[in-house]
């Protein structure tokens, strides 16, 4: 916005570039004209007259070279030069209404006080184009009019002056008079010499791409005490002397417009309104996209003052002098403005604004910035300040320092300090200041009392509110009243102590933790709260664990707020009394409802209204377990205890409180969640596991002797199980499917009657498994049952290999192995946010057995077949973080056999084909138990060492070379474990 000037150049005197004058030399006085006698001077007296080209000059006093007077016109027709030298004497002068002077490439040079240029009274009117004005004397204006009425029309000109208060243009006592000035350069140079004058009310001066620069002490560009009217535009205007304003207004108006302004003299302000008395109208400076700058020390760059007015749109204020102020408003009804523009200060103690005694200061849409040592960006004593938008930066310094002050910042306004200060209150005088913080607007910094000079402590008496999505960062023992409403946001720095609090739908936040140093607000007063939040940092372990802490000292906590708990640390434990977040001090007193956890909080468990850390659920319990009765704790306890009574005192008859007394720890609440991402463990470990059987049920082999054997083969089976355990508090259950198929891609005879086969499988399987805990619902204020929510679903691949020892693979030895890689995709959810996370398998398996008929009859036999199994599963998981907590450990190699006996037969249907019905019964070993740590506690689950599992089913003959199969098999340990498997397959044989 603006940040950096844009330059007009002020396109003045342009056809006056090759002349002696603005090439800094003075035009030279004509030796060979002969001095004009006073009744020879070229005089319009009620008529027109048309002067020839030359040089013209007088040495009498008071009298003009040329003049017109009695509604006379003069006229020049060519290049014409003025020489005067007698005192009060004028190069031209017109007088009268309708009396006029016209003059055109015309050079005027005047010696002697009280001279002038040009001299306009009493309604004459003067135009004057290209051509220049040289005054050399005290009070030698370049342009004087002078009585209502006159006017003056100047263009591509250049006027000097050289004398104490000779001023550049100057308009006296003359209501009515018009001044217009057009492309011309305007250049004074001793003291109280103004570049523009005007004195009295009712005068109208247009500029326009003008030039002026004054050298003298107390000369301004513009000065207007007058009721009156000036306007710039496209000009330049700037000072050098001391105390050399560039726009001085007292009861006029000026409209500056793509206007710069200079100064460079110590106490030169830029634009300066002040009304003097207060029946006079309201001064006011209006400047369009303007730009001032000064230089000098306790140059301001705009001062409105006992009621005067400055308004900027656009452009900008830049000053570098010590004390040298960007906007100053003093006085009851000052009021400076600035709206998309910018204000920057580089000298010491050079606060970018100030308003003060009664004055105000309005900001739109403007970027103000601070930059010298002990500077402000805003000094606001007995003032106003209204920030709309933008921003207010101090880099060294507080941003803003005040007494009985009113400060709003709105509409995502930001402000911040450099030294870490927001806001420096001079509280000595206790007049109250009061800081709004509305519609987005961004704070940062602490609010402090600026230190006595004798050491005494101060009172707080700053109120501050926070409205509409407002946000401060910052800590404060400085504030007496605080409220924040309408998803506002105060985020606690450091140690902080208010005096109350009123939080509605907003929230009070401690920020990020520093080194595991805990933070404490201390509300001395009444906290009232309507869905209030509070953000706090906790370590999550035992009763010791740090935290922040919120503190009633001496008031009452009222409303609803819920406590956000972000965790820092902890691997959980056991509480004892709870980990304390919310204190009573010297009386404070808390509701019933005043505080819950917040479902935004780390491991929080929707529908119970606690928090998981490390395996442990905290719940936050007025009282804690044995605690103070009006304070707020975490309690990873199974069910808190009810509040301790009141402590009755001592001589009252009763005993004293227990509070700090040894208790008994209560029973561990333990969460769900372990079990859930152990359930998925153990699904993703045993999921590629099975049995040559359940691959290949061994149809369609021919016997010996037939004519064509069918050894090729391509197989699918789809399978479904259901999991359940149960004991020690907990539940689990389980659903999986998965998809699993294969072909044959090798066969060939061993060369001594057996066959070998090798084959490539695939496999696509999930399971979705449900773990219970009974835990305490804060909510219910009751025992449920918590559950999580775990899920895995991946894709193994891999190879197998099996050896039959017989042609007639019905009967006879076997040996097949396998070999699979498995990817999952798995996540834990539930009441807590879910976690998502990979993990991946190796699964290989050999396995042997032996097939001898013990019965044939007919087309009728039957098989018994014992078997023996071997399994190795490695399962791999990283590390990484869940709502609950750190989970590592989950990473296992298991070992698993089996052995087994098969009872399998073969009868002949209809059409040739075959039913081969059979039973199978097996005891597995292994593996025992899965475990992992979350936050470092450990914890199992242990599923039955040994197993038996029962199956039956049946493979028929569809067709000659198509088959399938179905089997449904239990699996347990007769007591707390089961699972019901069932499956469909189906073979293509070639």
């Amino acid at each position: 916005m603006n940040a950096k000037f844009r330059l007009y150049q002020a396109r003045a005197g342009r056809r006056l570039a090759q002349s002696a004058l603005l090439a800094g030399a003075v035009v030279p006085w004509p030796s060979s004209v002969a001095e004009a006698s006073d009744g020879s001077a070229q005089r319009a007296d009620g008529v027109a007259h048309e002067v020839a080209p030359g040089d013209y000059s007088t040495t009498a006093p008071l009298r003009p070279v040329f003049s017109a007077v009695n509604g006379g016109v003069l006229t020049t027709t060519g290049k014409t030069r003025l020489f005067s030298s007698g005192n009060g004497a004028s190069g031209a002068a017109v007088e009268g209404a309708s009396s006029r002077i016209e003059m055109r490439d015309t050079e005027i040079r005047t010696r002697g006080i009280l001279g002038a240029g040009i001299d306009i009274r009493l309604g004459g009117s003067v135009l004057a184009e290209n051509g220049s004005i040289d005054t050399d004397g005290d009070y030698a204006h370049g342009v004087y009019v002078d009585v209502g009425g006159s006017r003056a029309d100047i263009a591509g000109s250049a006027i000097v002056t050289r004398g104490s208060e000779a001023h550049g243009i100057a308009v006296n006592n003359a209501p009515g008079a018009i001044a217009n000035v057009a492309d011309t350069l305007v250049r004074t140079g001793g003291q109280f010499a103004y570049g523009v004058f005007v004195s009295y009310d009712d005068v109208h001066a247009t500029l326009a791409r003008t030039d002026i620069r004054t050298t003298g002490d107390f000369a301004s560009t513009l000065f207007m005490p007058g009721a009156s009217v000036a306007t710039f535009s496209d000009s330049r205007l700037e000072t050098d002397g001391y105390a050399a304003t560039g726009v001085d207004t007292r009861k006029g108006q000026v409209e500056l417009a793509r206007t710069r302004v200079f100064t460079h003299g110590e106490s030169a302000h830029g634009l300066y309104t002040s009304k003097e008395q207060q029946s006079d109208p309201t001064p006011l400076v209006r400047a369009t996209d303007t730009h001032v700058v000064t230089s000098g020390a306790r140059s301001i760059g705009a001062v409105a003052r006992l009621g005067g007015r400055v308004e900027m749109t656009g452009g900008g204020i830049a000053t570098s002098g010590e004390r040298a102020y960007g906007m100053l408003s003093s006085g009851a009804g000052s009021i400076a403005s600035i709206a998309d523009g910018v204000v920057t200060t580089g000298g010491r103690d050079a606060a970018a604004l100030h308003a003060g005694r009664g004055g105000t200061i309005d900001l739109l849409r403007t970027d103000v910035r601070a930059t010298g040592d002990g500077a402000y960006a805003a000094a606001v004593y007995g003032g106003r300040l209204t920030v709309d938008g933008g921003s207010l930066i101090s880099e060294q310094h507080g941003a803003i320092g005040a007494a009985g002050a009113i400060v709003s910042l709105r509409n995502g306004a930001r402000a911040a300090g450099g030294n870490g200060t927001l806001l420096s209150v001079d509280a000595q005088s206790g007049a109250p200041v009061r800081l709004t913080l509305d519609s987005g607007a961004q704070a940062a910094g602490d609010i402090v009392n600026q230190p006595t000079d004798d050491g005494s402590p101060t009172l707080a008496v700053t109120d501050v509110a926070l409205s509409r999505a407002a946000a401060w960062a910052g800590a404060t023992d400085a504030v007496r009243a605080l409220s924040l409403d309408s998803d506002s946001r105060w985020t606690v720095t450091a140690d902080s102590t208010v005096g109350s609090v009123v939080l509605n739908d907003s929230t009070i936040a401690f920020s990020g933790p520093d080194a595991s140093t805990p933070r404490v607000l201390a509300v001395t007063g009444d906290y009232a709260a309507r869905n209030g939040r509070l953000l706090i940092h906790t370590t999550l372990r035992d009763d010791a664990s740090p935290t922040d802490k919120l503190v009633i000292d001496g008031g009452h906590a009222s409303g609803n707020t819920g406590i956000v708990v972000k965790r820092t640390g902890g691997e959980g434990a056991q509480t004892t009394v709870g980990i304390p977040v919310v204190e009573t001090r010297n009386g404070g007193t808390t509701d019933t409802a005043a505080f819950a956890l917040d479902a935004a909080s780390d491991g929080y468990r929707n529908g119970f209204g606690t928090l998981s850390a490390g395996g442990y659920d905290y719940m936050l319990a007025r009282g804690g377990q044995g605690g103070r009765a009006e304070d707020w704790y975490l309690v990873s306890t199974a069910k808190p205890e009810p509040p301790p009574e009141p402590p009755i005192l001592p001589g009252d008859g009763g005993d004293e409180s227990s509070i700090g007394k040894e208790t008994t720890p209560p029973p561990r609440a333990i969460a769900p969640e372990p079990d859930a991402y152990l359930a998925n463990a153990d699904a993703a470990a045993m999921m590629a596991i099975h049995t040559l059987h359940q691959r290949e049920d061994r149809s369609l082999r021919s016997a010996s002797g037939a004519p064509r054997p069918l050894d090729g083969a391509a197989w699918l089976r789809a399978e479904g199980q259901f999991t359940s355990m149960s004991g020690g508090n907990r539940g689990v259950s389980g659903n999986g499917r998965l998809i699993h198929a294969g072909a044959d891609l090798l066969r060939f005879d061993d060369g001594r009657g057996g066959s070998i086969r090798v084959g490539a499988m695939g496999m696509y399987g999930s399971q979705t498994n449900w773990s219970t805990r009974p835990l305490w619902n804060a909510i219910e204020q009751r025992i449920t049952d918590a559950t999580a929510r775990g899920s895995v679903a991946g894709y193994n691949v891999g190879l197998y290999g099996t050896w039959y020892g017989n042609r007639d693979i019905l009967s006879g030895p076997y040996v097949d192995a396998w070999f699979m890689y498995g990817a999952y995709a798995n996540s834990v959810g539930g009441s807590l946010a879910a976690d998502s996370y990979r993990s991946r398998t190796v699964t290989g398996s050999i396995e042997t057995g032996y097939s001898l008929r013990f019965y044939e009859r007919g087309d009728t036999r039957f098989f018994v077949e014992p078997e023996a199994q071997l399994v190795v599963s490695d399962y791999r998981a990283d590390a990484h973080d869940t709502p609950g907590g750190r989970l590592d450990g989950q990473g296992a190699t298991d070992v698993l056999t089996r052995l087994g006996v098969r009872v399998h037969g073969v009868t002949a249907m209809s059409s040739g084909r075959e039913l081969r019905p059979f039973i199978e019964a097996n005891w597995w070993h292994g593996p025992g138990s899965r475990s992992l740590t979350l936050d470092r506690n450990a914890f199992s689950f242990s599923v039955p060492r040994d197993r038996a599992a029962v199956r039956i089913g049946a493979t028929g003959q569809v067709a000659r070379q198509f088959s399938v199969s179905a089997s449904l098999g239990v699996e347990g340990n007769l007591s707390d474990y089961s699972v019901v498997k069932g499956q469909l397959s189906a073979k293509y044989r070639w």
